[in-house]
């Protein structure tokens, strides 16, 4: 297995990348692998500072807000999702997602799959060596029992 270090201070098992040199012309959804969830591992009520330097396409904030941090280049090979927050005020890691980060993930998730539909949704752990769960939860479950408020409120 290949392991290098990354942004995160966390090593990276082995990605799959479908780029190749091939002098022909590779469209961005062709080669995007996996689309990948996150936590930024901050306490509550503590601010993100020099968004632009966080290593991910895509922050959720606590309100339910979607940052756009980077575009998605060719060379990528995943799409980065950061949701806020992931540890309490004793600065344990927890899952303390918001309903509104939940509807905006899923939304997100949604577009993004249509977008990539060859790519995979996994939560970082799935992809990267964290020594802790990351995101926090189970996110395949997650998306295969979520109801958005919308459904919810029919």
């Amino acid at each position: 297995m290949n392991i290098r270090k990354t942004h995160c201070n966390c090593r990276v098992k082995q990605r799959h990348s479908a780029f190749k040199a091939t002098g022909k012309q590779t469209f961005p959804n062709s080669i995007i692998s996996y689309i990948v969830v996150h936590t930024t591992g901050t306490k509550p009520g503590m601010l993100l500072t020099d968004v632009d330097a966080l290593p991910y396409h895509y922050l959720v904030t606590k309100g339910g807000r979607l940052i756009s941090l980077k575009p998605v280049q060719v060379k990528d090979g995943t799409i980065e999702i950061a949701l806020a927050g992931g540890m309490d005020k004793a600065g344990n890691r927890v899952d303390n997602r918001s309903e509104l980060q939940n509807e905006t993930l899923f939304s997100t998730l949604i577009l993004l799959s249509e977008r990539y539909p060859q790519a995979k949704i996994v939560g970082a752990d799935k992809v990267y060596i964290y020594p802790y769960a990351n995101p926090g939860f189970d996110l395949s479950q997650w998306i295969a029992s979520y109801i958005p408020a919308i459904l919810n409120a029919a």
